[in-house]
């Protein structure tokens, strides 16, 4: 397992660099091949790659997410290459999510002897930390013809699945002031900087709107110069919440702005862009599958609710069974100190494989055998 993450590893795959992401899911498709999958690549309308493999009937199989995509560019590997040390594997994207796919791999080689055609589909694609903005299609049409998902998302503290996300917004709020001589006409302009400042305090405040809603101000840019009245600016925007209704009250806030000086426009546009993800009574049995598997290994899963957000949202928002938090078992993630720890990946991994045991042939519904 480590020869293959130090090869997933070292190549470099952000979601803005194809060529990379083709390579791992390159490697990865050949371990799949070798275990009987249908390989299937697309590409999507943005140009990311989508890698499916499949396996048997594909009557309402399950369906395994990930991504090959990291958020490090290339140039990042050099600074941090792959190393272990005192049982911790460090590299770019060895925790978000290369380690999950070699576990995937492992628990593969696992079930496959045993179930020799379980209903699997897997998909990986390519610009999940983007959002998912080209592969999304690929994401809907999958688990509409599914029983359930499992997402190779990292686990949390002690290994813990991701039963529930936070939804997230996206939004430009932009400002067209009026340009001016500082010097010469300084009345006549409107500054879309200061009443930009303005709308910001306001919408800063609408953190806690709702239990837990947080609005998170990313960037400010605008002006052209120092000797002029700044004409434009625009601040980039970030919701998340835990409810449909908290989402939507947030977003009804940020489009209700209006202009402090009667000059100046504003125009919001984005909006809610994953919606949160839920457990309700069919995941909530998928998750205690999950937990019986991974007891007759000698261990306890926890469940986590977390702010994060993932495909997970994608496919529950469309009502399918999902359980999240199925990856590696680590920490730092998007950082510099991120991290797996190498002695869980064999227990993660026949774990993942024991689900996928109970979850395939023997079942066509979640928590309702044949």
């Amino acid at each position: 397992m480590i020869e293959l993450l130090d090869r997933l590893v070292s190549i470099e795959s952000p979601a803005d660099h194809p060529l990379g992401c083709h390579a791992v899911q390159d490697v990865v498709g050949a371990e799949f091949a070798v275990l009987g999958a249908r390989l299937e690549r697309h590409t999507a309308a943005n140009g990311t790659p989508v890698l499916l493999a499949r396996w048997g009937r594909q009557e309402r199989p399950v369906l395994v997410l990930g991504h090959v995509d990291t958020v490090f560019g290339v140039g990042e590997l050099a600074r941090r290459p792959f190393t272990v040390h005192n049982g911790r594997a460090r590299g770019p994207g060895v925790f978000d999510m290369k380690a999950g796919l070699v576990q995937l791999v492992e628990a593969l080689r696992q079930l496959l002897p045993r179930t020799p055609e379980p209903d699997l589909t897997v998909l990986l694609n390519a610009d999940e930390e983007l959002g998912s903005p080209g592969s999304e299609p690929f994401l809907v049409a999958e688990a509409r013809r599914s029983a359930c998902a499992l997402v190779l998302e990292p686990g949390g503290p002690g290994g813990a699945m991701k039963t529930a996300r936070k939804g997230i917004g996206f939004y430009d709020v932009e400002v067209t002031g009026v340009a001016a001589h500082p010097g010469l006409d300084f009345d006549r302009g409107v500054n879309a900087i200061t009443e930009l400042a303005a709308q910001l305090g306001e919408l800063a405040g609408f953190s806690g709107l709702d239990e837990g809603t947080t609005v998170n101000l990313g960037t400010v840019s605008g002006g052209t110069g120092r000797n002029v009245v700044a004409a434009q600016a625009v601040a980039q925007v970030e919701t998340r919440f835990w409810t449909a209704e908290a989402g939507e009250r947030v977003d009804a806030a940020i489009r209700a702005r209006t202009p402090r000086h009667a000059n100046a426009k504003i125009t919001v546009t984005g909006g809610v862009h994953r919606g949160p993800m839920h457990p309700g009574p069919e995941a909530a049995r998928l998750a205690e599958l999950a937990r019986a598997c991974a007891a007759g290994d000698g261990w306890q899963p926890g469940e986590l609710a977390v702010g994060g957000v993932s495909d997970a949202n994608v496919v529950a928002a469309l009502g399918l069974p999902t359980v999240d938090g199925m990856g590696a078992e680590g920490g730092g993630a998007h950082g510099p100190d991120e991290y797996v720890l190498v002695g869980t990946m064999p227990r993660r991994a026949r774990w993942l494989a024991a689900v996928l045991a109970r979850l395939t042939d023997r079942y066509h519904e979640v928590g309702e055998a044949e």
